[in-house]
């Protein structure tokens, strides 16, 4: 700089006048408000999304047995006695319920290369999305679509068994998930039933 553009910005005494310490402020000040000003403006990015987790239809365990959701029906609020597979030798009247009946069918199949012995596999209670938990009994199981063969003996390879069990839920619950049981998973596992 040349020493007469340098007497514009200091005084005789070679220092910065007090206006221009006061204009140097004020200019600080603005700019760091329009700083501000612009951060606050700038269009927050949206919050992650929850995603849900993805149904499970299918689960195998420990690479030697599979479930498979074949099918998870309402059946409404009455088993009708004409409607039981025991017939009337079991049944000998209606199974009705204040809530519904919820039939699971699930395939079991052994994928692995020696038998899984009888009861060591099973489909166990329902939960619904807030945790409660419903129960099948051996008498509403009259009514299933199919022979109850849960926990058979499965030899490798084989046609998938069918598991059917019939549970009372209530009708408030949505959801739902089935616990499968294997003796050699040692925590619990669950299936989707689309309900």
């Amino acid at each position: 700089m040349t020493k007469a553009k340098e007497k514009k910005f200091f005084n005789e005494s070679g220092k910065i006048s007090k206006e221009q310490i006061i204009l140097l402020c004020i200019t600080g000040v603005i700019l760091i408000a329009v700083i501000i000003l612009i951060i606050i403006m700038m269009p927050k990015p949206p919050p992650p999304e929850k995603k849900e987790p993805e149904p499970v239809y299918e689960i195998k365990l420990k690479d030697v047995i599979r479930f498979k959701l074949q099918e998870a029906k309402d059946r409404g609020d009455v088993l009708k006695t004409t409607e039981s597979k025991k017939g009337l030798a079991y049944v000998r009247y209606d199974a009705t319920t204040t809530e519904k009946f919820i039939e699971v069918t699930i395939a079991v199949d052994n994928i692995g290369k020696d038998n899984v012995p009888f009861g060591s596999w099973d489909i166990k209670e329902i939960y619904d999305k807030e945790g409660k938990k419903f129960y099948s009994s051996n008498f509403l199981n009259y009514w299933s679509s199919f022979v109850d063969n849960c926990g058979d003996l499965l030899k490798p390879g084989f046609t998938p068994t069918l598991c059917s069990k019939i549970y009372d839920v209530a009708k408030s619950s949505t959801g739902l998930k089935l616990e499968v049981y294997f003796k050699e998973n040692k925590t619990p596992v669950y299936i989707d039933l689309g309900l």
